[in-house]
């Protein structure tokens, strides 16, 4: 369902005759203000709707025009969808040429300074029309057009797309079916109002007719209302048409005072919220359980205070990740580290011997107030101290140089990736960011984790250059080889043994074969085994896919120093 639904079917609801008591539909077109008032009362505004029996077309006016707004001038013209910022040209009149720029409401009293907020417009020779967002209002709100949400769209806190501005179009080859609605949040289009100091003119018309019974307008049934911000015309030719027609002022429901101390606000870190959380005391080894608000907490250069160290450590269940690791758009979940788009980060994390996450009161306190209640939600004693390497980098201020077979085979793929010999496709740095170690003892995660892994090495290698490559170094190929078989033809061409050449890719046979098998249509029973077979041999899944890695990283060594590569 998208952004524009729930108001797409209240307004259906004034567009189309209904099969009950369609003769008082007809006659009440006047009803439909009631949307009007609604709508500058709603979270979403409609910008603009053109569809059967519905127009709505906001235009920013100077409020200083508005108080009170001149009807007689607001009704005498409408704003073109077409209007736009052109350049004039004059001549005569007993003066000298003159050439201008002209904005698109110069020629209005009331609207002139103010602001047209989308476009129509066309090519010529073309029937395409496309419609375009007022850029001052798009850059003013930071906003990005996402073809996919047919909308304009920003990062929220939690780094997730935040549709602003939505369109909705139906492109129908009949006038009577066409469709096009823009709507935006209220809460963004009022601050830019009042910042601008602006207020909304709303065009409107309602029109209801039955095209089957309807003869034209009688002009015996017609009325005008007149309201200081609402004034219209209509009239009904009772059970068979209706409509009005008529302008509405709304103005900005919020002061610069409130704006300016919404904005301190969301600066102020007294306003910020903190999760508690268990944890280790770097101090004194204790286990406390301490908010992550800085303020209750010490650090180094207060050596006297009874607080806590920021660098106390928090430990979670490796659970944790799952969240980043499923969704790698939004998240970039490194060795290390984690960073949301566009928005917060996690400076700094490990795994211990006993599979938990741990990372430090200081970076979780950095952590929007929602991420911090998630990770608050995994937060459970330490079954293990801190890792080697958290101990080594993050205390004594070690480089850590203990092999880690993941990154190495990463680093060398990289390699590959930026200078390709030919028989190497580009990886591209979305499969990089899939594959990372397993960390908890579900099966679905580590078998999703070989999957990553042989996409991102074994479907890398190019089967038509492979057997290119072996008829070059002379050795005879069967069409059906597939490309680890190819590889090993190659490696035997270029002067490795045949059994050594089959060793050194034995590896890589064992992830592919892991792939096939666990993601691919093998019996359960099949499945079970190899999971237990890897468990009983290397005690967690994360041991045995680090030791898959170590042969996959060997084996690339092997081929790349002879068949050329990183």
């Amino acid at each position: 369902m998208t952004t524009n639904d729930r108001t797409l079917r209240k307004l259906t609801g004034i567009s189309q005759i209904p099969e009950a008591n369609a003769g008082e539909w007809l006659s009440s077109a006047e009803k439909s203000i009631e949307f009007l008032k609604e709508n500058v009362q709603s979270d979403r505004l409609v910008l603009f709707v053109s569809m059967p029996c519905v127009l709505i077309h906001v235009v920013l006016a100077p409020l200083r025009n508005l108080n009170p707004p001149d009807q007689d001038d607001l009704s005498h013209d409408f704003v073109a969808l077409d209007d736009a910022w052109g350049i004039e040209h004059e001549s005569g009149g007993g003066r000298a040429d003159r050439v201008y720029l002209a904005p698109p409401l110069s020629r209005y009293k009331t609207l002139k300074g103010g602001e047209k907020l989308y476009f129509s417009r066309s090519f010529a020779g073309s029937r395409r029309r496309s419609l375009e967002i007022s850029q001052r209002l798009v850059h003013a709100l930071n906003l990005h057009f996402i073809e996919e949400r047919n909308a304009y769209c920003r990062l929220d806190d939690d780094g997730d797309l935040e549709d602003v501005i939505c369109i909705t179009e139906k492109d129908d080859k009949s006038l009577f079916e066409h469709l096009t609605l823009i709507t935006i949040s209220m809460k963004d289009f009022v601050e830019y109002m009042r910042l601008d100091k602006m207020g909304m003119v709303i065009f409107f018309d309602f029109t209801r007719l039955d095209r089957r019974s309807f003869n034209g307008w009688s002009n015996r049934g017609t009325f005008s209302r007149k309201a200081p911000d609402l004034f219209y015309d209509g009239e009904v030719v009772p059970g068979r048409a209706s409509y009005v027609n008529g302008r509405m002022i709304a103005r900005p429901a919020i002061t610069m005072k409130q704006i300016v101390k919404a904005r301190k606000k969301a600066l102020d870190p007294a306003s910020r919220q903190y999760a508690t959380f268990k944890a280790i005391d770097l101090v004194t080894g204790q286990k406390i359980e301490i908010s992550c608000d800085p303020k209750g907490l010490s650090n180094y250069f207060q050596a006297d205070s009874l607080l806590p160290r920021e660098m106390s450590f928090a430990f979670f269940k490796a659970d944790v990740l799952h969240k980043y690791k499923a969704d790698s758009e939004k998240y970039d979940l490194q060795d290390r580290s984690i960073r949301c788009r566009g928005t917060w980060g996690l400076q700094t994390y490990d795994v211990n011997e006993a599979g938990q996450v741990h990372t430090y009161l200081r970076y979780l306190a950095q952590l929007p107030y929602r991420e911090q209640v998630y990770w608050q939600s995994f937060n459970e004693w330490p079954k293990a101290p801190l890792s080697q390497r958290a101990v080594a980098t993050d205390f004594k201020g070690e480089f850590y140089t203990e092999y880690d077979p993941l990154n190495s085979l990463k680093r060398k793929l990289h390699a590959l990736d930026k200078a390709p010999p030919a028989w190497w496709t580009r990886r591209g740095e979305e499969l990089f960011k899939a594959v990372h170690y397993p960390v908890t003892t579900a099966p679905a995660e580590w078998a999703n984790e070989i999957l990553a892994l042989d996409q991102l090495l074994v479907e890398g290698f190019k089967v038509r250059a492979l057997r290119d490559l072996a008829r070059h170094l002379g050795r005879s190929v069967d069409p059906n080889w597939a490309s680890l078989k190819l590889v090993e033809e190659s490696l035997i061409g270029a002067g490795v043994d045949q059994e050594d050449a089959r060793n050194s890719l034995e590896p890589l046979r064992t992830l592919h074969e892991l792939r096939t098998v666990l993601k691919g249509h093998a019996a359960i029973e099949r499945k079970r085994t190899l999971e237990k077979q890897a468990l009983k041999a290397f005690g967690s899944f994360r041991v045995h896919y680090a030791d898959l890695a170590a042969g996959c990283d060997a084996a690339l060594d092997a081929i790349a120093s002879k068949l050329g590569g990183a």
